[in-house]
């Protein structure tokens, strides 16, 4: 997933495993979005979590919540 950084315009490369860990944050602690901090300038660029299922389509989570 390539994300692009608000002020310098520099582009984030999201990996397939930071994008799942980062659903299953987001699912865990109901939000919004995922802040992912550009390694350029340092700014935190906000990540929808519509945006992070589209680039995950065969997401499943790895817990299974009737487990614990």
């Amino acid at each position: 997933m390539q994300v692009r950084c608000t002020k310098c315009h520099m582009p984030i490369s999201l990996s397939k495993d930071v994008v799942y860990a980062a659903l299953d944050i987001t699912i865990d602690e109901d939000l919004s979005h995922y802040d992912i901090r550009c390694p350029h300038c340092r700014k935190t660029n906000r990540v929808s979590v519509e945006q992070l299922k589209h680039a995950a389509p065969g997401y499943q989570r790895e817990r299974d919540e009737e487990a614990e």
